[in-house]
């Protein structure tokens, strides 16, 4: 039999290509933020992630999470001091930073401040600054945001349950070893060495 064969010249270009699929659906997203949201201490990825809107977040409240060093560790005081320096250096004065809204030094080490989402971005520049977070409320029904509140200098105690960090103890034998070693032996039981008879 005899076959022709017809000339690539002839022949029509889609039958040369591949049909091109249809774009994907776009995908639906409530809440899209950057990891611009985090330190760069944390991480430098410029991916989008999901979010899910909570209550009271209102990209006005702000969450503002620190890494304090852990030997020596800071004292409470110390550690309100810094958020009160790190506001007043972006705020531009202390009589500003004493409206910091709340804090913590337990269950986060931290403060929430009132401020636009420009100015929020100033204290990702601190090194101190482990994460720069929207704010939500803690209590939806009474719009609390929690956290210990500080006003004009004052400070209120959260009345939220806190994570309160105990004291290692050491355990009893470890103790009555300690109390040995400080006493000495019991007595009759110590036999200085006899020094050794010349041969």
């Amino acid at each position: 039999p005899f076959f022709q064969l017809t000339p690539p010249s002839t022949l029509g270009l889609n039958s040369l290509t591949a049909p091109t699929p249809p774009p994907p659906p776009p995908r639906t997203i409530k809440a899209a933020v950057l990891d611009s949201d985090y330190s760069p201490k944390r991480s430098s990825r410029n991916e989008p992630r999901e979010t899910i809107m909570l209550s009271g977040c209102d990209y006005n409240h702000w969450l503002i999470v620190m890494e304090f060093p852990k030997d020596p560790a800071p004292t409470r005081e110390q550690m309100i001091d810094t958020y009160l320096n790190t506001l007043a250096t972006v705020l531009g004065s202390m009589e500003e930073a004493k409206n910091m809204n709340a804090f913590s030094t337990t269950t986060y080490t931290g403060f929430q401040c009132t401020v636009l989402e420009e100015t929020s971005e100033k204290f990702k520049g601190f090194p101190v600054v482990l994460w720069v977070l929207p704010d939500s409320y803690i209590d939806v029904k009474n719009k609390d945001y929690g956290g210990d509140q500080y006003i004009n200098g004052e400070i209120i105690p959260c009345k939220y349950p806190t994570y309160q960090p105990k004291p290692r103890k050491e355990s009893r034998s470890v103790s009555k070893r300690y109390e040995r070693r400080k006493d000495g032996p019991p007595a009759g039981q110590y036999r200085p060495k006899q020094a050794a008879s010349p041969s």
